[in-house]
């Protein structure tokens, strides 16, 4: 799930869930208020009805203890009821006219008028309840002819109307804090479920970033999460990978320049220091005749053309990797270019030991390069082919073929070849199969890292391939279309 549908989930969750307690509470509530009503009822009802029990068992007993042949107050049945009255804080008084006959019970009591006259209007009747004052029963009573009036009075309990009020204000405080408690626990909850999903890719993340700073640059997060961070992490992976190339290409970079700088050391103390010894053979006279003198002149401005050959080399190769050699791509017909490339060199070679044969090309073949360096591209590896030889004469053999969108340029010899090692670095600058480089006449190593400049200007690729029993096989590909044609 992604962050995006969780954070939506979540927001209709934090509406939800507490409108959910909220109502279940208040309903809960409602139902609770309901059932302590109709317990409070209920209780009510019993109470009342016990009492009115009571009230009738105080009376009829009132009659027993007044019928009894000895003074009612000395009589145990007068003391039993003193006692229970006392214990519930209760009063009868029991009045002959208008006149107290007998107080039982708590006798510390406010007159009630209204209570005794509504008793005394009851004399001979069933009795009466008044709910007025303190005064919870009274009734007319007739012993042995004689009329009497029985007035029960005690406290009554918190009237309903406060129980209700109390109860109310019970269940709104209970309602908030249930409420509170549920958006808390909901959002504790909602918070973890979005966070989770957050803090984990997050640690991923840093843990990978710890690495790629420690120099791990093999180092690749594994997610599997369909989720934001999925792209974020194989992003950083791909970064990974750019970083580990680039910093493949310095380091390779920075080994071919210091290749570069022992190669260039190297291929100039040769002819320099031949140059030096046949000045200084000049100067001390040992060339002492006119021819000698001539041959030491020649041989000084040979190794000063090959120190020049060199350094233009160098500075071409230079400009070629700084992207500063002028460049002029146009479409080329394949036969044309290659012809024209053998036929004008092709005397030379021949003397030098070096046949060319030219397989037949398609009339319709054309790639995309500039004239000028593919010319510098074949010939530099027409003259590697020549070089290394390792007998009098190599034969050497071009062909083309359609690749789709590149053409294939094949350039095969039956030389030496080279050593299945160095085929990976052939194409470096200064590289020479020669390891030892104790023969700086066969070249300075920078033709073939020269080729290779001009087929990635071209935007296509070069390689070597060995063949079987002997020769080596340069390939190159051109590509039909040029990136801006």
């Amino acid at each position: 799930m992604t962050i995006k549908k969780r954070l939506y989930i979540s927001n209709i969750l934090m509406l939800i869930i507490p409108a959910m307690v909220s109502l279940l509470m208040i309903l809960g509530s409602f139902l609770f208020y309901l059932n302590a009503i109709y317990k409070q009822f209920m209780d009510e009802t019993m109470e009342e009805s016990n009492i009115t029990y009571i009230q009738r068992l105080l009376v009829d007993q009132a009659q027993e203890m007044m019928r009894g042949e000895t003074n009612a107050a000395e009589s145990t049945l007068y003391q039993t009821m003193e006692k229970y009255l006392i214990s519930q804080d209760m009063t009868m008084e029991i009045y002959d006219g208008e006149n107290v006959a007998y107080i039982l019970g708590v006798s510390d009591r406010s007159e009630n008028d209204a209570c005794l006259s509504a008793a005394m209007r009851s004399l001979g009747g069933e009795g009466t309840i008044a709910k007025d004052g303190n005064c919870l029963y009274g009734e007319g009573i007739v012993v042995d002819g004689k009329p009497y009036t029985v007035l029960i009075y005690g406290s009554i309990d918190i009237e309903e109307s406060q129980f209700n009020e109390l109860l109310v204000k019970y269940i709104i405080v209970i309602l908030f804090v249930m409420i509170v408690v549920a958006v808390i626990v909901t959002n504790c909850f909602l918070t973890r479920f979005i966070f989770r999903k957050i803090e984990a890719p997050l640690d991923i993340l840093s843990d990978g970033v710890r690495q790629i700073q420690e120099g791990h640059l093999d180092y690749r997060i594994e997610y599997n999460s369909e989720d934001e961070f999925l792209k974020i992490c194989n992003d950083f992976n791909n970064m990974a990978a750019k970083l580990k190339e680039s910093i493949d290409i310095i380091q390779k970079n920075e080994q071919n320049r210091k290749e570069l700088i022992a190669g260039i050391s190297h291929d100039l103390r040769t002819p320099l220091t031949s140059i030096k010894a046949y000045i200084e053979g000049l100067l001390e006279g040992i060339a002492a005749t006119p021819q000698m003198q001539q041959k030491y002149m020649k041989t000084i401005l040979a190794k000063a053309n090959d120190i020049d050959r060199m350094v233009d080399k160098l500075f071409l190769f230079s400009k070629l990797d700084l992207g500063d050699c002028p460049f002029y791509p146009e479409r080329l017909n394949a036969e044309k270019e290659i012809r024209s490339v053998i036929s004008t060199n092709e005397k030379e070679y021949r003397e030098r030991g070096m046949t060319i044969i030219c397989e037949e090309i398609p009339e319709t073949l054309s790639f995309y390069a500039d004239p000028v360096q593919l010319r510098s591209a074949i010939t530099n590896i027409l003259e590697n082919s020549l070089k290394y030889k390792d007998e009098e004469k190599v034969m050497v053999r071009i062909r083309c073929e359609d690749a789709g969108e590149y053409v294939r340029v094949v350039i095969d010899d039956n030389g030496p070849g080279v050593p299945p090692e160095a085929l990976p670095k052939l194409f470096d600058v200064f590289y020479r199969s020669d390891s030892s480089r104790n023969k700086p006449d066969n070249g300075s190593g920078l033709g073939l890292a020269i080729t290779a400049k001009i087929l990635e200007r071209f935007g296509g690729t070069i390689h070597a391939e060995n063949m079987n029993p002997k020769g080596l096989r340069i390939v190159m590909t051109i590509p039909k279309e040029g990136k801006h044609e």
